[in-house]
């Protein structure tokens, strides 16, 4: 996939798209097509393609308030995949932000839930471009009472040297440069002989008490940051409730006293 990649990308520098004939074009000219449709042909600017891609994909912007979203009856929220950490206690790290500081998942527990993201790095506009998403919307994930953290192989250098180009996100942004956490969560693979090195995105919600309630893992960021939020709901109702029903369970204890 990576040298079919780079074979794309090689035509596309050296056959600059106006110069093709619109009629019968070739298939290195069809993949070149697909892949500027989704925003995979780089213009150099990271942050112009992320943005690119994600007008590609149609990922819809969210402006109105977070009540308006929340009451939104018409919209079916994403389903959570399979996983080996879903509806268990969530696979605890401790990893470097960018300005070297030590961030752990455990620190966030029994004080607010947890959008936790493995992204392949910086160097990938179509990887990143679920970051400047999260980033528009963090003031959703705010009012909601979350955490937004995101993981990667980049160094926190590397990582530093992006904000400087292209503006720093407001969320924690982890170095996992062994890919050690990664492969904890299913994210990574390392090569050997049975099978071939694999890296995927992954997107998690982890509630309050560090329950892992929601995964998605694939070739593809996932960008829906609305399924995000109803799921944040989701879980605010379910604390609420859990809440009522011990206070009542205490009320009829005291009664009985």
């Amino acid at each position: 996939m990576a040298l079919f990649y780079f074979l794309i990308i090689a035509y596309h520098y050296t056959t600059p798209m106006q110069q093709v004939e619109a009629a019968e074009p070739n298939w290195l000219e069809q993949c070149r097509q697909f892949c500027a449709e989704y925003g995979l042909v780089t213009t150099g600017d990271i942050k112009k393609d992320a943005e690119a891609y994600l007008e590609a994909t149609k990922k819809e912007t969210l402006s109105a308030s977070l009540k308006e979203i929340l009451s939104d009856s018409q919209f079916e929220k994403a389903e959570t995949q399979k996983h080996p950490l879903l509806l268990q206690q969530a696979s605890d790290f401790t990893l470097p932000d960018v300005e070297g500081q030590p961030i752990s998942l455990a620190s966030f527990k029994n004080k607010r839930p947890v959008v936790l993201v493995f992204y392949y790095g910086y160097y990938c506009s179509h990887c990143v471009a679920q970051l400047f998403a999260l980033e528009k919307d963090l003031k959703y994930f705010h009012e909601m009472g979350a955490e937004v953290i995101a993981i990667s192989a980049d160094t926190g250098e590397s990582t530093k040297e992006k904000y400087a180009k292209y503006g720093k996100f407001s969320f924690p942004v982890l170095s996992d440069t062994d890919y050690r956490i990664s492969e904890a969560w299913g994210v990574y693979t390392r090569p050997s002989d049975e099978q071939a090195e694999d890296l995927l995105h992954g997107t998690f919600v982890i509630s309050q008490a560090g329950e892992v309630v929601f995964a998605n893992r694939g070739q593809q960021p996932f960008v829906d940051n609305k399924s995000l939020l109803h799921w944040l709901a989701e879980l605010k109702q379910q604390s609420a409730s859990q809440t009522a029903d011990a206070s009542g369970d205490a009320a009829l204890q005291n009664r009985q006293d």
